[in-house]
């Protein structure tokens, strides 16, 4: 018997002709994740993965790292056994025998079609010996413990106990993006979601200096080293917005500040995009949470890009990215205090319905190709690799 996580999927069984690029890439993954914790061959059996576990391995280490895997449906910790009945039965007996539990069943899945039992006679055979060793009842609509026999061609994998993984792509499979960092609760949920669709998530904050103080460039840093153990590693441009902002506020209405400054963000990172040849941008809005994120706003600040523009939580309450937020860590991280460039020189009546024409008037009057490509010469380019 030899100790194994077997790791099953969900979405990607659904790939067909591209199946196999999702597989090598899931399996790519959870030996990243695994680094430094168990550094073992991930092997690629027909709809799972399965790796071997030395001796004396941190499972809990192990628990941890793969619930951030995307791609994972649940994995289990488990044996690989030769698959004779009387194997069988005995591994059975010992996966269950740690556990607390009054009722049971057994499940059997044969890849192997010519085994010499079916599956039924496998699962009674298998559920008899556990209610002889145990004395517990079996039952088959709504059991305490599952015990799940999957049967090949020459061995068997045997594991009890599923942990939930969180399920969506692995992150390599759905091209990059450059998502837009705030700091705040919302834009971090937002690249989240993002990487759990397979997408690569590259950041860009814009901070306020030289008006505000660095504590938000602290708050950005911090998330992304939340955030990139679900992509293992990331990179982040750190933008001085402050004195573009400054012009903003200097040559037009005060009214129109907020989406200006959002349309220049859009260009900004739009250029940051083509350097790493990113296909979209992301952001946190939300519809109707400031003044900002009305549909005409919106669709004004979008005119500013030529990639699509995405946002995964325009249509969430606040409740449920907040409980999302502390889910992935990133909500304690989000709620500490910092200089944001957002409230800087933020006008007391902002437009909520701003006018396309009156937006391109006041931008008129700026040099926009300047002032982005000021931006871009002086970002700063940090990298996270994790672990």
């Amino acid at each position: 018997m030899r100790q194994v996580v077997v790791i099953h999927y969900h979405e990607i069984g659904l790939k067909k002709g591209n199946r196999d690029f999702f597989e090598k890439r899931l399996q790519e993954n959870v030996s990243r994740a695994l680094r430094g914790v168990a550094e073992v061959p991930v092997r690629r059996l027909p709809g799972r993965l399965i790796a071997p576990l030395p001796e004396g391995v941190a499972l809990d280490a192990v628990r941890e790292r793969l619930r951030k895997v995307f791609g994972i449906a649940f994995f289990a910790f488990g044996a690989e056994t030769p698959n004779d009945l009387d194997t069988l039965q005995q591994t059975a007996w010992d996966i269950v025998r740690p556990l607390s539990y009054e009722t049971f069943c057994v499940r059997v899945k044969r890849a192997e079609k010519r085994y010499p039992m079916t599956s039924n006679e496998v699962e009674r055979a298998v559920g008899a010996f556990l209610v002889e060793k145990t004395q517990k009842k079996v039952n088959l609509t709504a059991p305490e413990v599952t015990c799940s026999i999957e049967i090949m061609s020459d061995r068997a994998l045997i594991y009890a106990e599923k942990i939930p993984g969180p399920g969506g792509l692995p992150v390599g499979t759905s091209g990059r993006v450059v998502s837009l960092l705030s700091g705040g609760i919302d834009s971090p949920v937002a690249a989240y979601k993002l990487m759990r669709r397979g997408a690569r998530v590259v950041f860009a904050h814009f901070h306020g200096a030289p008006f505000t103080d660095r504590s938000s460039q602290h708050t950005v840093r911090d998330l992304v080293k939340a955030l990139t153990p679900y992509q293992y590693r990331s990179r982040l441009y750190l933008v001085p917005f402050g004195a573009i902002q400054g012009v903003i506020v200097a040559q037009t209405l005060s009214s129109l500040r907020v989406v200006l400054y959002r349309r220049m963000m859009m260009r900004i990172a739009e250029e940051i995009a083509r350097r790493e040849r990113a296909e979209a941008l992301v952001t946190g809005e939300s519809l109707g949470q400031v003044a900002s994120q009305t549909l005409t706003n919106l669709a004004i600040i979008d005119a500013a890009a030529t990639l699509p523009v995405f946002r995964p939580l325009i249509g969430e309450d606040k409740d449920t990215i907040v409980k999302l937020a502390q889910a992935i860590g990133t909500f304690d991280i989000s709620t500490v205090p910092f200089e944001d460039c957002c409230p800087l020189f933020m006008p007391v009546h902002p437009e909520t319905r701003a006018s396309l024409a009156d937006v391109q008037a006041a931008e008129a009057r700026l040099d926009v190709a300047a002032l982005v490509q000021q931006a871009v010469e002086n970002v700063a380019v940090e990298e996270v690799e994790w672990p």
